[in-house]
């Protein structure tokens, strides 16, 4: 009979050395962990459900150059945070990266302020997404009408409330109670978001009631109707790039 393998795993050894004592299961596969981050980040979702700001922030040009400018600046920071993470890959992620390199005297502050910030940004953030889904659920529901008015078109605030509620109950009970199977509902929902984005990119193209802009106009056009002035309304549509990449400092726990 063999012997059981007590040799302790690299993993193991560096959080050990970290002040860690390995605990959690490691039940992923690197493609899997990919997957999560992916389903993690959403940027399909992101992308349509603030769609509003650029295009009242400056439209076509506003939406292409300003994801190329918040992509670069988040390029950087995910660069820095994957350094950061190789060195102190603990599931803490940035608070405890913060107390490993902030100055001593100032390390527990400094931790704590980021800790409870970055707590307060899931939970905000979390709830923005739940509150975006139910409008996107009850909007989409009005496909389907009664004497030609939409089923959830004079929906009252208290109902849509509801279905806010619901979708949140959701999502906390399926990791709360189905941990197991979180690696396969995030496989599915990659392989479900490459078909849905295929599908309405496809559907656009083809249904396209008003022809086709140039490229020149697509690049170029600058039309603002936030109703502020040019530069601080081109700083408005940022806002969708940078709400569709938030998620980047959530992947490194």
């Amino acid at each position: 009979m063999s012997e059981p393998n007590t040799e302790k795993r690299p993993v193991d050894s560096n959080l050990e050395s970290l002040g860690y004592r390995p605990e959690l299961s490691r039940n992923r596969s690197t493609w899997q962990v990919i997957f999560m981050c992916f389903i993690l980040a959403a940027v399909p979702y992101g992308l349509s459900t603030t769609m509003q700001y650029t295009m009242a922030g400056g439209g076509s040009a506003n939406m292409i150059w300003g994801w190329v400018i918040v992509s670069s600046i988040i390029l950087c920071v995910v660069g820095s945070l994957a350094e950061i993470t190789s060195v102190f890959p603990t599931a803490g992620g940035v608070y405890y990266q913060t107390f490993a390199l902030s100055p001593k005297w100032c390390r527990r502050v400094t931790a704590w302020v980021c800790g409870w910030s970055y707590i307060a940004g899931n939970i905000t953030i979390t709830l923005a997404v739940n509150f975006a889904t139910a409008l996107f659920l009850i909007e989409s529901l009005n496909v389907f009408e009664s004497n030609g008015v939409g089923i959830t078109e004079n929906f009252e605030a208290y109902q849509t409330y509801l279905v806010f509620l619901g979708i949140t109950l959701l999502c906390h009970a399926i990791p709360a109670f189905g941990n197991r199977w979180l690696t396969y509902l995030e496989t599915f929902a990659i392989f479900w978001t490459l078909i849905g984005v295929s599908a309405i990119v496809i559907t656009i193209l083809v249904v396209a009631a008003h022809g086709r802009r140039s490229a020149k106009w697509a690049f170029t056009a600058f039309e603002p109707q936030s109703g502020w002035v040019d530069g601080w309304s081109f700083c408005i549509g940022l806002l969708q790039a940078a709400y569709a990449l938030s998620a980047s400092g959530m992947v490194t726990s």
